[in-house]
């Protein structure tokens, strides 16, 4: 199984493509970024949306897609175009044949990492390690896609994975990273972790 995690926008979008085995284990194929244009027209930003998205699902073929749920900006404008950069790809998803669902960046940190609230730094750094990555720094568009991959893939019933993460059975490099996140907050520190000692 083939799942594509898409974090939506009309400036950046992520994307992160995921294998899920029978038995549950994970492993990242691809995992990117779109740049739109942002002093081009709204419509134009959605075109090439469309157009990167058929892209990469020509490329990977996969098989579901789960997209970030919309989040109540405080900004209606900001909500507004998230909302149709949305509709975009939906659009898309449904026309390439996948099995769409969708969660909350909440739902999906909270499946990753067992803290719903846990920044994009340290999810990044999770992903990688989870994952595995042989790859460049990734953009935190695209690690966010792909816990939205992963996320997804933990609440599927048909396959054996089941990762449950919470205080007591985190383990040590996720407990670290959290930690380090939340003492970071406290004391405003840059953090100590180096993203990329944690590629593999």
């Amino acid at each position: 199984m083939r799942i594509l995690g898409i974090d939506p926008g009309t400036r950046i979008a992520g994307y992160g493509v995921i294998d899920l085995s029978l038995e549950g284990s994970m492993k990242a194929v691809a995992a990117g970024a779109w740049k739109l244009d942002e002093n081009k027209e709204l419509a134009c930003r959605l075109a090439t949306l469309a157009i990167e998205f058929r892209r990469v699902v020509e490329a990977y073929s996969p098989t579901h897609m789960c997209l970030e749920l919309s989040f109540l900006a405080n900004n209606p404008r900001t909500a507004l175009f998230l909302g149709h950069a949305r509709g975009v790809v939906l659009s898309e998803a449904h026309q390439s044949g996948l099995k769409i669902s969708e969660i909350s960046a909440t739902s999906a940190k909270k499946i990753i990492s067992g803290n719903g609230r846990a920044d994009k730094s340290s999810i990044a750094k999770i992903m990688s390690s989870m994952l595995g990555f042989k790859l460049d720094i990734l953009p935190f568009d695209a690690t966010d896609a792909l816990a939205i991959a992963c996320a997804d893939a933990v609440r599927m019933k048909e396959t054996k994975i089941a990762l449950n993460i919470n205080e007591k059975n985190r383990t040590p490099l996720q407990n670290e990273i959290l930690t380090n996140w939340k003492n970071n907050k406290k004391n405003s520190k840059k953090s100590i972790f180096n993203f990329s000692s944690l590629l593999k």
